[in-house]
């Protein structure tokens, strides 16, 4: 490591815990780890180019691809709010372009011992047919023979009955923007639904991540008793097992150790969205607090409650760098 990667790898982690947004973490991780490990301007523009945002995603969206595109996205998240109200019952699928049938999967409220899986879930398909809202009282129906007994059920089922009249309706709404477009058009769109759910649930994995990352720096500037320090230990846990080295054998013959984060991690996005951050994340922290007295340089501005890594005199730079700044800035103003 040379004399100043601990510094990149602080920086990388303080950066993300400072971004206001989760979509601002996710460019500043890529940013930081550029530095950090010492990857050029090259790499960084290909790893920011692939990087999924929603400003990325409303500037190539185009327009007459937008109705359908938030219909899509809009019945996703009806089927998400319907599929997870305390109950028993699923919505497996709807198809909307023939039958136009209703599938809904139920877990029995007892084991049916007689059968050979006693937890296995009945299938309820209810037909929606071509008007009327007849299919909602069959729908309510099932639920009150299906569903527990209980009085906060009369609450679940009125909004599962509001919640699948809505997806209906939209499913309808989607049918009739398909059969007017060229099916390719159609596909297309479903694409970019998909891609935004994508963005949607790696910022969701991003601000937990964010919470976690202040939480735990926070500690670790407080903590004064470090070798008990629970935030701490469990870093080192996930260190121990992220910094596994690898050896390799050169075209020369000669062997080297592979580097622990290579480029194209970043560029290919390897592994599952939490980890692909928190053990980059890990491992730098862990770097940056090996070095003697870096610890100590660590420190939440009183003004602003950012993190920031100060000098090695614990006197100097009680403040972030933009506060002091600002304060800078205020001073002249006054003269």
């Amino acid at each position: 490591m040379d004399g100043k990667q601990d510094l990149r790898f602080g920086e990388l982690v303080v950066d993300f815990a400072n971004a206001p947004t989760p979509e601002e973490a996710g460019s500043a991780f890529v940013r930081g780890a550029a530095k950090a490990f010492g990857y050029g301007s090259k790499f960084l523009r290909n790893a920011l180019d692939r990087y999924p945002t929603l400003k990325r995603f409303e500037g190539a969206l185009q327009a007459d691809d937008r109705e359908l595109v938030g219909l899509l996205l809009e019945e996703r998240r009806l089927l998400s709010v319907i599929n997870n109200l305390p109950c028993n019952i699923v919505l497996a699928s709807y198809e909307c372009d023939q039958a136009r049938v209703l599938l809904f999967r139920v877990q029995p409220l007892e084991p049916k011992w007689d059968c050979e899986n006693p937890y296995e879930e009945d299938e309820v398909r209810i037909a929606v047919g071509a008007e009327g809202k007849a299919w909602l009282d069959e729908v309510a129906e099932m639920f009150d023979d299906r569903a527990p007994l209980a009085q906060e059920m009369d609450e679940v089922k009125e909004r599962l009955l509001d919640c699948l009249e809505a997806y209906v309706g939209l499913g309808d709404r989607i049918l009739s923007i398909r059969r007017s477009i060229p099916p390719e058009k159609a596909h297309e769109a479903q694409k970019w639904a998909a891609y935004y759910s994508r963005i949607e649930a790696e910022q969701e994995v991003l601000a937990e991540l964010l919470e976690r990352w202040r939480k735990v720096l926070g500690e670790i500037v407080r903590a004064e008793d470090l070798p008990r320090n629970q935030a701490l230990l469990d870093l080192l846990a996930v260190y121990n097992v992220v910094n596994r080295r690898e050896l390799a054998v050169g075209e020369d013959g000669t062997l080297f150790e592979k580097p622990l984060f290579e480029e194209r991690y970043f560029i290919e996005r390897a592994g599952l969205a939490d980890e692909y951050y928190h053990n980059v994340l890990v491992y730098g922290f862990v770097e940056f607090l090996r070095v003697a007295g870096n610890r100590k340089r660590l420190r939440r501005c009183p003004a602003c409650s950012a993190f920031f890594i100060g000098g090695t005199d614990r006197s100097e730079a009680k403040r972030c760098g933009a506060c002091r700044a600002a304060a800078k800035d205020r001073q002249k103003r006054r003269k």
